[in-house]
């Protein structure tokens, strides 16, 4: 199955209920048969994406400050003592990441694609020796991008926050 990257809506009156749960997973989950939530699921391309953009995998550490790192794999942790990855993005940020993603040309990230960096970086998933399929993943990247940047304008256009769950 693999680590799987989900990216959820919560408004900030549901946000103090979400991190006071008892039972994180169980309340986002609650939280997302909610009417208007928007959600987005990347699958297993968030640190290929990751790695794309900012030349190194999240796995391994992230570049602090960087709303490119950040409309990945959050801004700030819930737990860190938890076994699972659940961060979140506040309002401010979401925004600021929408504007930023506005402005990209992805296709400038393709450019310069080369499988060979992936696999010596040990990027997730662990795809990179199917040079054949070269041209669908960098299809699975555009459109997971793609895909995210709908995602966060909805979510700035609304006020919200954005929970980022990585498993």
């Amino acid at each position: 199955m693999g680590m799987l990257a989900a990216y959820q809506e919560i408004k900030k009156e549901d946000f103090k209920i979400l991190s006071e749960s008892d039972d994180f997973f169980e309340t986002l989950e609650d939280l997302e048969e909610k009417d208007g939530t928007e959600l987005c699921n990347i699958d297993k391309m968030w640190d290929a994406l990751h790695f794309l953009i900012n030349g190194l995998s999240a796995i391994y550490g992230a570049p602090e400050d960087n709303i490119l790192s950040e409309f990945i794999i959050g801004s700030e942790s819930f737990d860190e003592e938890a076994e699972e990855f659940a961060r979140y993005i506040p309002t401010e940020k979401v925004v600021e990441i929408a504007k930023k993603l506005n402005e990209i040309n992805f296709q400038d990230y393709l450019k310069d694609f080369d499988m060979n960096k992936f696999a010596e970086n040990g990027i997730y998933p662990d795809i990179w020796d199917y040079t054949d399929e070269r041209e669908e993943i960098m299809d699975e990247l555009s459109i997971s991008f793609e895909n995210l940047r709908k995602f966060y304008n909805k979510v700035a256009e609304n006020k919200n926050i954005v929970v980022v769950t990585i498993c």
